[in-house]
């Protein structure tokens, strides 16, 4: 009877056929990472190449903010001094928490609004509802919070709605502003200003505000601005730009624009999700390109991005 086993013949026949393999798998990758430079895909084709995967949508709550708080430009800022510009909407109590230690301050906002305004740590004053008017905040005694890394904030206001105007809130409705302010002196140089701030809700949650960074794009055609000087999207410098980017936060690309880039066009990260800032549908066109000869997912396999 034959034996169907393999031989020692048999072992350089399979050591080719395995370097064959081998060496056409790296020619694969080499093929698939050098797509744009050969022209079949990215900036090297005349067209540009369909994505096979959108990022995801967020969707955002819209949240009403009855208060608004700046420092004041070219206005001096020291410990013997900061004048900020306050408004509300409705009646509320405001607070200033200077050389605030971090751990007690996040405790305290933690809590619920009538424990933020019994805190021991802070002395309220009540105002009214108003437009923009100055208001000048000073410490009674010097700080002293040594270098950096500092367990205190320079100088923390809060902003709180009376109780008495939250009976009918919606869960989602802000009832405390937050705003954390630095104070440059010498042993910490950075730059005087708002550092960060957070938004107490009715329901307890607690959120920090974050920037969103827009593009400069104003000019029309006719080398004028948009009616209403809206920014335009930085790609086509045509439609208006109705979408922030995630996780970077450049708002600078229009619908259309979006499903066409990887990348952000102003600092070059990958686009992970994004947010609507424009009350606009998604093009039809674009929602209909989603098949594709090549899945992106084979791409992504071999880190071409």
């Amino acid at each position: 009877m034959g034996s169907t086993g393999l031989t020692l013949a048999d072992l350089p026949n399979i050591f080719i056929m395995i370097g064959a393999l081998i060496a056409l798998f790296v020619m694969l990758v080499i093929l698939l990472r050098n797509m744009e430079v050969i022209g079949i895909v990215g900036e090297g084709r005349e067209e540009t190449w369909p994505r096979a995967m959108q990022p995801p949508r967020l969707l955002m709550q819209r949240v009403h903010i009855p208060f608004t708080f700046k420092l004041l430009e070219n206005e001096p800022i020291g410990y013997g001094g900061v004048n900020c510009c306050v408004s509300s909407t409705v009646r509320y109590w405001h607070a200033s928490w200077w050389g605030a230690p971090v751990r007690a301050l996040h405790q305290t906002l933690w809590g619920t609004l009538p424990e933020i305004l019994a805190s021991n740590h802070l002395n309220f004053t009540r105002s009214n509802p108003h437009d923009e008017r100055v208001l000048k905040l000073s410490s009674d005694e010097p700080l002293q919070l040594g270098p950096p890394p500092r367990s205190c904030y320079p100088l923390v206001v809060i902003l709180a709605r009376d109780q008495r105007d939250t009976a009918e809130l919606r869960p989602d409705d802000t009832v405390a502003l937050i705003s954390i302010v630095h104070i440059k002196d010498d042993q910490c140089p950075l730059p005087s200003g708002v550092i960060a701030q957070y938004l107490k809700q009715a329901n307890g949650h607690l959120s920090c505000l974050k920037q969103l960074y827009v593009s400069g794009e104003m000019a029309d055609v006719d080398g004028g601005y948009r009616a209403g000087g809206e920014a335009l999207c930085c790609v086509c410098a045509a439609a208006p730009l109705s979408r922030a980017l995630l996780p970077c936060r450049h708002a600078c690309l229009c619908a259309r624009c979006l499903p066409k880039l990887d990348k952000c066009p102003i600092c070059r990260s990958m686009i992970t999700s994004y947010f609507c800032i424009r009350n606009d549908d998604e093009p039809l066109s674009e929602l209909k390109q989603q098949q594709y000869p090549i899945n992106r997912r084979i791409l992504n396999l071999f880190h071409y991005h």
